[in-house]
């Protein structure tokens, strides 16, 4: 039964790989697996996903990780290519197709811009195409500074008025935030969270649907 649920699912470089800096192939089957259920349970996904650097290090056959800003962001340059290449390649066996957008943080300066992004998430959405968003690190260094795409995730919630903001954690369990509420629910495993989600029902008052995630992990309290 299609709820109106949307959820936006992010996942941090260190989560998606291996300890010798390589994109983890079963990480990538567990997100997929996870994002074309929900799709097919007509529940709305937008994915948020780092590890362009790391992808284009293991494209490269690089021994150490780029040190300096401006290879960091070719280095990004070349792995964003990989990286929608390997999510291409893994949600083609579930039968799910992906559409890339890459933004950056600047969209909050710009009501037109986000109203291009919203539009363009909700016609991707509308044809069962689950858009995979990361920042555009040739133009914009935020997240690679900061080490930290939880901003640009809350970015992307915010203006696609997501229900919940879910977040793969390394030990695989998740982190479930609800919109309006300053908590973090911590959930075990994938089946525990696709029951989570079955069962989610939105209930939202008018002070609450104006309501938006906050820019800053610091907000919120685990429970």
């Amino acid at each position: 039964m299609d709820k109106g649920l949307k959820i936006v699912f992010e996942v941090e470089e260190e989560e998606l790989v291996t300890a010798d800096k390589k994109i983890n192939r079963h990480t990538l089957d567990l997100i997929a697996m996870i994002l074309t259920n929900l799709m097919n349970g007509q529940t709305q996904v937008i994915l948020v996903s780092a590890g362009a650097i790391a992808a284009g290090v293991e494209k490269l056959e690089l021994k150490e990780y780029p040190q300096t800003l401006f290879e960091k962001q070719a280095i990004a340059a070349i792995g964003q290519v990989e990286l929608i290449r390997r999510y291409q390649n893994i949600f083609d066996m579930y039968n799910q197709m992906i559409g890339q957008v890459l933004i950056d943080r600047s969209i909050l300066k710009n009501p037109k811009r986000q109203i291009n992004a919203k539009n363009t998430f909700e016609k991707l959405l509308k044809l069962n195409v689950i858009p995979i968003i990361n920042e555009n690190d040739v133009t914009s260094i935020d997240d690679i500074e900061e080490e930290d795409n939880y901003p640009l995730t809350a970015i992307v919630a915010n203006i696609a008025k997501a229900h919940l903001l879910i977040q793969l954690n390394e030990d695989f369990t998740f982190n479930v935030i609800e919109q309006s509420k300053k908590q973090i629910k911590v959930i075990r495993d994938k089946n525990e969270l696709l029951e989570y989600i079955e069962n989610y029902e939105i209930e939202i008052s008018k002070e609450e649907k104006q309501s938006l995630f906050p820019y800053s992990m610091e907000e919120y309290q685990t429970v």
